[in-house]
């Protein structure tokens, strides 16, 4: 069990045992927060079994969007009970104060622990470096699919990510080619080529424009033999955000987008193989 499936599962328990608690002693939770009969409490106590769920499933699953909602809507929670205890508005009792506190502190620092493991997630040998895998079993000679996806210069009219992409220089290792998307544009140099089985670029990320919040990136495109008749394209970034914080804050909606990419692209190259 990973660093963040040890705080999701702490979360769970947590939210579960005070879900649990609140359900059985409604009356004596409102009597200890001195607050009148209501359905505030038989509310949160459902909401939170509720959350429970969704701590379970994304203990298995570990889907960094899912994630960081998780962590939002704890730090909602942290913020909201910091303005109870400040302002006071239900008149809440000392003994139902301190509880808001404890609890309070408990969903902070289990937060914490979330995102630091969230940081983690996709990354290589437990570094900075990233890591993003997707691959393809096409209907397909290896030759064939060698073929189209080492068309290199007409990248853009497969990756819907790419509006345009030029080879300027060279070919093969030591080739380099510009790539835009829009008004942005960047240069990718070839650092591994062998005929039929794989090649690799690696992006030049240190021009003061270049448009995506990474320290490095570099990729990889591969074909390997199933069959006669089936061949498997795999594709391997590995990448560096330029700051820590955008580990948690970018990186899950960059994996969201990026998978969504990447399989457009496998899909366009299928087509393109198997027709």
């Amino acid at each position: 069990m990973n660093t963040l499936q040890q705080y999701l599962t702490t979360n769970a328990i947590f939210s579960t045992l005070t879900g649990a608690l609140v359900l059985l002693f409604t009356d004596k939770t409102e009597e200890i927060f001195g607050v009148a009969p209501s359905n505030f409490f038989l509310v949160l106590g459902v909401l939170l079994m509720l959350f429970t769920i969704t701590l379970l499933i994304e203990i298995v699953k570990q889907r960094a969007l899912a994630v960081l909602w998780i962590i939002v809507q704890d730090m909602l929670w942290v913020l909201a009970s910091a303005v109870l205890l400040i302002f006071n508005p239900f008149n809440v009792t000392v003994e139902g104060n301190l509880i808001i506190a404890l609890v309070a502190i408990v969903v902070l620092l289990i937060g914490i622990g979330q995102a630091k493991g969230l940081a983690q997630i996709d990354n290589k040998n437990k570094k900075a470096l990233k890591v993003f895998q997707f691959s393809r079993i096409v209907n397909g000679t290896k030759a064939k699919a060698w073929e189209v996806i080492s068309d290199v210069g007409n990248y853009h009219k497969v990756a819907p990510n790419i509006d345009g992409s030029e080879i300027i220089s060279g070919e093969k290792k030591g080739m380099v080619r510009t790539c835009s998307h829009g008004k942005d544009s960047w240069r990718e140099t070839c650092t591994l080529w062998e005929d039929e089985k794989q090649y690799s670029f690696v992006v030049d990320t240190s021009p003061a424009d270049y448009p995506f919040p990474l320290k490095s990136l570099q990729g990889n495109w591969r074909v390997d033999e199933i069959s006669d008749k089936e061949t498997e394209i795999t594709m391997t970034f590995e990448f560096e955000y330029k700051k820590g914080i955008q580990n948690i804050l970018v990186h899950p909606l960059m994996k969201y987008k990026f998978t969504k990419v990447c399989k457009e692209l496998l899909d366009n190259w299928q087509e393109m193989i198997e027709d």
